[in-house]
């Protein structure tokens, strides 16, 4: 399996957006409200179809070379794959001993109610 991938895209503006539209993949497009967002977009989205189809033993389609009018969009999977991945640390907490035994008597999950704080916190749900 190689790591490297370069497909063709067309790019268009409709509106306010910038579309880029696979020529090798039905269906596969990233908008963006500049050019370097829909690229940044389209490289993530063609990342995530390409681990998609290997992690189904499938082979990704052929890569038009001939095509004009195109920008090519490159990625490199180690990279998309390890943001696919959830690597958990290990940290120590304090809490107060109320809280601990309120807690266990409920059997809360301490780190999925530590992961899901967190991230509130950051504003990510």
């Amino acid at each position: 399996m190689k790591d490297n991938y370069v497909y063709p895209a067309r790019i268009e503006k409709q509106n306010d957006d910038i579309i880029l539209r696979f020529i090798d993949f039905d269906d596969v497009i990233a908008f963006g409200a500049t050019e370097s967002e829909a690229i940044e977009a389209a490289q993530e989205v063609l990342a995530l179809t390409l681990i998609d189809l290997l992690d189904r033993g499938e082979e990704p389609p052929a890569i038009s070379f001939e095509e004009q009018n195109v920008i090519y969009i490159n990625v490199w999977l180690p990279y998309y794959r390890n943001m696919t991945k959830e690597i958990y640390i290990k940290k120590t907490v304090t809490i107060p001993q109320w809280l601990d035994l309120l807690a266990k008597e409920r059997n809360i999950n301490y780190s999925a109610c530590m992961v899901r704080g967190i991230k509130e916190e950051l504003g990510l749900l």
